[in-house]
């Protein structure tokens, strides 16, 4: 780019009628597209709000880049982009009308709800409701009857719909305070931290089900039964016994769980943990839940999960572990781990050097899931010192001078991504320690319906923040980033980080382009994607 107009503070009140109409449709495009508008595109479509030529529009552009108001971007081949804007003046109705109304919640217009009528609008405001927030916090009894054609299955609806137009930083607000007041000490009402020494938890994940109820091992009321994506009609057994204490501090925890945390499970309209999008493995051709499940039902069989970045690989152990109360603890790894940060140091206790047990060794004592991310990036000796618990299931911590036996509930599974161009840290495990693992292959969700029903379950669960047709079309966007390795590629992680800037306010497609942005490898162009991006949003 050759040149820049930055932008100053006009005089709006000074701005022609025109000049305020061109720039709130400028300022509408910007937020609608991303950034970044072609000034040609404005000019075309300025006719449609104002008495405006071509020629006109563009000649008061330029005026307004000289004045501050528009910031343009100029190519060496002369053609002209906007890429900011000082909207002029109040927004003329003519811009509402098209765009739609800006989020507020102060003398709200309850039409623009679907199933809201004048005199539904007039009657919800005769019975104190003045603003969206109120009225979400209404119940269906509350408001159905306020007038005849007010039922309640349209009260119900219009309730839902509500939710979508209370500002963002209200319902945030909510949030915050709830978590807050939940991570409050009782005795004091004040916020604090936790920390909780890993070597110090030494209580054991609960004992099999089937032996405190008294069933026999096989009673499917006591194994994880896959009945999530293909298996939901034809549910299939897989003989991981269920634990029988879901409050242990290791077990994942609901949402909804007063020991909850950031990283809590999410949970639907009923207090129910959302299950993970399952994808078939591309070679075995069955669920991933179920063959994971069925190899950790055999013991310490040890389990190795590959795939992209954001497929959901935690999310599915986490999931498991869930709903078998089991313990999970994940643990990140570099090319600086040491054995000893697996297995714990020695430190100093008085005249005596005694072991400390690290997150590996203590997990196995007390029977979780040990998750161990990126694990060919860790340094050999680090893998090496595990390859007697992938041969034999026991543990030798030459350090400590042990030999550990673990708990009959401890497992072991590793995940990475795969050894590919997009992931460059990614390095393919040597063969000698390849060969000791069951391996399954995690891909993107090749099903765009059933990611867009789990998209919808993660982020609708509470407030509609997308609605499911958009829903589809940013799904549909995101497996062609899939098949395009010169584009970034969105995951399905990356959608979820999509919708919450849709709930904060961003267009759909501003927000998609952020997140291409976010992103990109130094390889990729997020500018190649966009003209794509065009036939779907």
């Amino acid at each position: 780019m050759s040149s820049t107009t930055t932008s100053g503070s006009p005089d709006s009140p000074d701005s022609p009628e025109e000049q305020v109409i061109l720039s709130h449709l400028v300022n509408r495009l910007l937020q609608r597209e991303g950034g970044n508008i072609p000034v040609e595109r404005v000019t075309l479509r300025v006719s449609d709000y104002a008495d405006l030529s071509d020629q006109d529009a563009a000649d008061l552009i330029d005026d307004g880049a000289d004045a501050g108001i528009y910031t343009l971007n100029r190519s060496q081949s002369g053609s002209a982009t906007i890429v900011g804007v000082s909207p002029q003046g109040p927004e003329p109705q003519v811009i509402t009308d098209a765009f739609g109304e800006l989020q507020h919640d102060t003398g709200a217009d309850f039409r623009v709800i679907s199933v809201v009528t004048d005199s539904i609008n007039d009657a919800l405001h005769d019975a104190g409701y003045d603003d969206f927030t109120a009225l979400a916090s209404a119940s269906t009894d509350d408001i159905a009857g306020l007038t005849g054609t007010l039922t309640e299955s349209r009260a119900e609806n219009l309730l839902k719909e509500a939710q979508r137009h209370v500002p963002v930083g209200h319902r945030l607000a909510q949030r915050a305070a709830a978590y807050y007041s939940q991570r409050s000490n009782p005795d004091t009402g004040l916020g604090e931290a936790r920390v909780t020494d890993l070597s110090l938890v030494t209580e054991s994940v609960g004992e099999p089900r089937f032996l405190a109820e008294g069933w026999d091992p096989d009673d499917e009321r006591g194994m994880y039964v896959s009945n999530i994506g293909r298996n939901a009609g034809t549910p299939v057994p897989t003989g991981l016994h269920i634990l029988d204490n879901p409050d242990h501090p290791s077990v994942p925890k609901a949402a909804t769980h007063p020991d909850a945390s950031y990283d809590a499970l999410p949970v639907d309209e009923h207090g129910e943990v959302i299950p993970p999008a399952v994808p078939i493995d591309p070679r075995l051709q069955l669920p991933l839940d179920e063959l994971i499940a069925k190899k950790l039902a055999r013991g310490l069989v040890p389990v190795r999960v590959v795939g992209p970045r954001g497929s959901g690989k935690n999310y599915l152990l986490k999931y498991l572990c869930h709903k078998t109360n089991r313990g999970y603890q994940s643990i990140d790894v570099d090319r600086a781990t040491e054995p000893e940060d697996l297995f714990g140091p020695l430190v100093p206790d008085g005249d005596v050097i005694v072991p400390r047990n690290g997150a590996v060794k203590q997990g196995l004592l007390n029977g979780d899931t040990i998750v161990i991310n990126e694990f060919p990036v860790m340094q050999a000796g680090a893998a090496i010192a595990l390859h007697r618990l992938l041969n034999e299931g026991t543990l030798l911590v030459k350090s400590h001078g042990e030999l550990v036996e673990p708990h009959p509930s401890a497992r072991l599974v590793i995940t990475m991504n795969p050894p590919t161009r997009e992931y460059r840290d990614s390095e393919p495990m040597n063969s000698a320690t390849r060969g000791r693992f069951r391996a399954f292959e995690q891909p993107y969700i090749q099903d765009v319906e059933e990611e867009v029903e789990t998209l919808d379950r993660q982020v609708n669960s509470t407030d509609v923040v997308v609605d499911r047709p958009t829903l589809r079309k940013i799904v549909q966007f995101a497996h062609q980033t899939r098949q395009n390795e010169s584009w970034p590629t969105l995951s399905t992680r990356n959608l979820t980080i999509l919708c919450e800037h849709i709930e904060d306010g961003v267009s759909p497609k501003a927000a998609t382009k952020n997140e291409l942005w976010a992103v990109a490898e130094p390889n990729q162009y997020p500018e190649d994607a966009y003209e794509t991006l065009n036939d779907f949003l």
